[in-house]
């Protein structure tokens, strides 16, 4: 019994999650223009992020090019 008061005492003081935002402060936050920095520093990331997305297509075409060595025939 007093495990029980000990868990509910707990839960009572446990913090509780903030309120979601408002949503029309939400839209606001998103709607904001970007300066010119951050909007030079995203166009710079998803250049990264294409880069990326092009190397790893090319390891994956390399490997579709490459002959896999034959095994060994057994001879009867």
């Amino acid at each position: 019994m007093g495990g029980l008061l000990l868990i509910a005492a707990l839960l009572a003081q446990s913090p509780q999650p903030a309120p979601p935002p408002d949503a029309t402060q939400a839209r606001a936050d998103r709607e904001k223009p970007l300066s010119q920095e951050d909007r030079e520093l995203v166009k710079e990331l998803a250049l990264l992020e294409q880069m990326e997305l092009v190397k790893n297509l090319d390891l994956f075409e390399a490997d579709k090019d490459e002959k896999r060595p034959e095994p060994p025939q057994r001879q009867p």
